[in-house]
């Protein structure tokens, strides 16, 4: 099957690409670039550039996987727009997945006990506010919840029954919770050695391809309103002359 990954959700602009011709073996080629700004001026191009290297043709692709959120509003929005434009440009069937589930598909592959069924990784990233998106993926990178807005204290309540380890720009304070909850969570991994493991990388969508959920007509997914919001009075009159 030939897929087409993408994600723009947080701080990284990630493509991947899955291409084979009849007769030869197929190869997998990404790019991966941290950001804080600038995802939609630097997806096109990067969609391009992969496509390239992997030797793909867009008419050829089979699916088309994107994260939906949560995520910032900007980012969310720019990897929707452009799978939507890409379903209706080529033949391929378009799927959303959560931006969560993605960095736990990572995160589930670096499990320290070997990915027991009773471990599960809680994925909890900075939604501001002391609040955090979270989520919890099983060690058969399935989804034991749904993507959540909740306060550490809560969110360490999640799956009671599995032995947590949280990875996310807010883990650290998630694992604090949990102590205080009398529920042990570790801390998966160094920020310094892996500084961008709380980030979705496209290759790990790659593991949504035989999913049957998501696939359809594409909308972002937020979990609180945006904080930008127009002032009344100060628009522009408008004039159609």
């Amino acid at each position: 099957m030939n897929v087409l990954a993408f994600d723009t959700s947080f701080q990284a602009c990630s493509v991947a690409v899955s291409f084979s011709r009849p007769g030869e073996e197929g190869g997998l080629h990404c790019e991966h670039a941290l950001m804080d700004t600038g995802h939609a001026e630097a997806l096109i191009p990067m969609i391009d550039r992969v496509m390239r290297a992997a030797g793909a043709t867009f008419a050829a692709l089979d699916r088309i996987i994107v994260t939906t959120g949560p995520g910032s509003f900007t980012g969310v929005r720019t990897a929707v727009a452009a799978g939507r434009a890409l379903a209706l440009a080529t033949p391929a069937k378009v799927m959303g997945v959560s931006s969560l589930w993605a960095i736990g598909v990572g995160a589930v592959k670096r499990l320290p006990d070997g990915r027991a069924p009773g471990d599960a990784v809680l994925v909890a990233m900075d939604a501001r506010k002391g609040m955090v998106y979270a989520q919890v993926i099983g060690a058969d990178a399935s989804e034991l919840t749904a993507p959540l807005l909740l306060d550490p204290a809560e969110a360490v309540t999640l799956a009671p029954t599995y032995r947590l380890s949280a990875v996310g720009t807010s883990a650290a304070q998630v694992c604090v919770a949990g102590k205080s909850a009398e529920r042990p969570i570790a801390w998966l991994f160094d920020d310094v050695l892996l500084p961008d493991h709380h980030l979705p990388h496209a290759i790990h969508l790659m593991a949504a391809v035989h999913r049957q959920s998501g696939a359809g007509a594409l909308q972002p997914f937020y979990l609180r309103p945006p904080d930008a919001k127009p002032q009344a009075g100060k628009s522009l009159p408008w004039s159609s002359t």
